[in-house]
């Protein structure tokens, strides 16, 4: 189950990899369909599966993927579904996001004095695994009381 889900156009693949390899680097498992989907699977099943089992969406919000019908579907489901969803621009300012993420706070990859990026990354790289720990013990926790109810009947 990935921990963040990029949606992208192909046509920026390249900075798609990089933001990728750089939340890897943090301990953040992240979905990237051009890397994650496996060879011969449905695709656009696979990439449902994934955009719902994610908590978080980052919008790699470029001139392409603001006019790629495929990332506004992504981001259509990331919106019903409740995601927390974070625009990451590169190349474009805020007045050119579509007008459903203009009320998100992006953040802007380009600004060189911009400490939010690596903070950004940082931060949730944290939140991940604060939630994956929460979600251990919860486990770890339902699997103690499962036994002890077995072991009790």
């Amino acid at each position: 189950m990935p921990d963040v889900f990029i949606s992208y156009s192909a046509k920026d693949e390249t900075l798609a990899r990089k933001l990728k390899f750089a939340l890897d680097s943090l301990g953040v498992k992240t979905f990237l369909a051009s890397l994650s989907l496996q060879t011969g699977r449905k695709w656009k099943e696979d990439i449902l599966k994934n955009l719902r089992e994610t908590k978080w969406v980052f919008f790699l919000a470029t001139k392409h993927s603001c006019e790629s019908q495929a990332v506004m579907h992504e981001l259509g489901g990331s919106l019903v579904l409740e995601k927390e969803l974070i625009p990451l621009m590169w190349g474009i300012t805020p007045n050119e996001l579509p007008d459903w993420a203009k009320d998100r706070q992006a953040i802007d990859l380009q600004d060189p004095n911009n400490p939010k990026v690596k903070e950004l990354i940082e931060n949730i790289a944290e939140k991940v695994k604060a939630d994956r720990f929460i979600g251990s013990l919860i486990l770890g926790a339902l699997g103690v009381l499962f036994l002890y109810a077995i072991i009790n009947e």
